[in-house]
């Protein structure tokens, strides 16, 4: 049998052949679209995101064997949760000079929604983060809160080095007398070379002066060794302050996407709205 049309022979192509003919509409629909997206864009702040990585600090004091003993100003964990809380971040916010949060300012609200700390794969390392609205802003939020942050690691690491450089001290100024003590039994001991009195006398004296002076050099060396350790324990691999692992990194262009994205995703959805209701309207009509 015949063909009675196209339309009939064709059914698929008839959506198509729809479309094609409301062409103008639907494009004209597509450049409203892109300028909604434009609009849009002027409404819309960009934002970039700083990061940082803090390492923790660590002190390391002698014990009573002598050992150094290693311990973090504050594990990962707690760390993290601190940074996390919302008093610090109301003290990131007044360090700033911004006003507090839900109170009308977006930079203040931006910030104190997106600071976040989360745990890194070291044990002594935390991973931060901050939005704002400009790059300047978001890396001096992350230098601001790291002072924050670290404020309460200053404290006791600084007395923890306190009172060891106070011990090196003491163990120093006892290592020099006793080394003066040793310079000078081992004086005495060379003028007893030609001495004046009795050889009983002479003996005694000399078995004397010599065990003192194996005395003072036991503990020469004891004192030797505390000082060393001492020392060890003030390298800087051993204590160290909670500190940055290098600057807040800030990408140059921001998160939010750009104004072509916002028009490109303008014209796409007007497009594809327009031809939506072109087709919902011929389903209605042969309906």
């Amino acid at each position: 049998m015949p063909s009675t049309g196209t339309d009939t022979s064709f059914p698929a192509l008839a959506p198509i052949r729809l479309l094609a003919k409301s062409f103008k509409a639907i494009f004209l629909a597509g450049i409203v679209g892109a300028g909604v997206g434009l609009l849009a864009y002027q409404f819309i702040h960009p934002r970039w995101v700083a990061s940082m990585v803090i390492q923790l600090g660590q002190v390391s004091v002698p014990d009573a064997k002598g050992s150094l003993v290693t311990q973090p100003l504050e594990n990962q964990l707690t760390a993290t949760e601190r940074y996390n809380l919302p008093s610090l971040r109301l003290q990131v916010l007044e360090a700033l000079g911004l006003p507090g949060p839900d109170t009308g300012n977006s930079d203040a609200d931006l910030i104190f929604r997106s600071m976040k700390a989360t745990a890194g794969r070291s044990p002594n390392v935390i991973n931060v983060e901050v939005s704002a609205h400009s790059r300047e802003s978001a890396a001096s939020a992350l230098e601001i809160a790291l002072k924050v942050f670290s404020a309460a690691h200053r404290k006791l690491f600084d007395q923890a080095v306190s009172g060891v450089r106070s011990n090196l001290e003491i163990t120093q100024n006892k290592l020099a007398a006793a080394q003066r003590d040793y310079a000078h039994i081992n004086e005495t001991i060379k003028s007893m070379a030609a001495p004046l009195g009795s050889a009983a006398n002479i003996g005694s004296r000399e078995v004397l002066a010599s065990n003192t002076i194996t005395l003072i050099n036991t503990q020469v060396i004891e004192l030797q060794q505390q000082v060393a350790t001492y020392q060890d324990a003030l390298g800087p691999l051993r204590t160290y302050p909670t500190q940055a692992m290098g600057p807040a990194y800030v990408p140059v262009r921001p998160t939010t996407p750009s104004v072509a994205a916002f028009i490109l995703t303008g014209a796409a959805i007007g497009l594809m709205l327009c031809g939506s209701l072109v087709l919902l309207r011929e389903s209605f009509r042969t309906a």
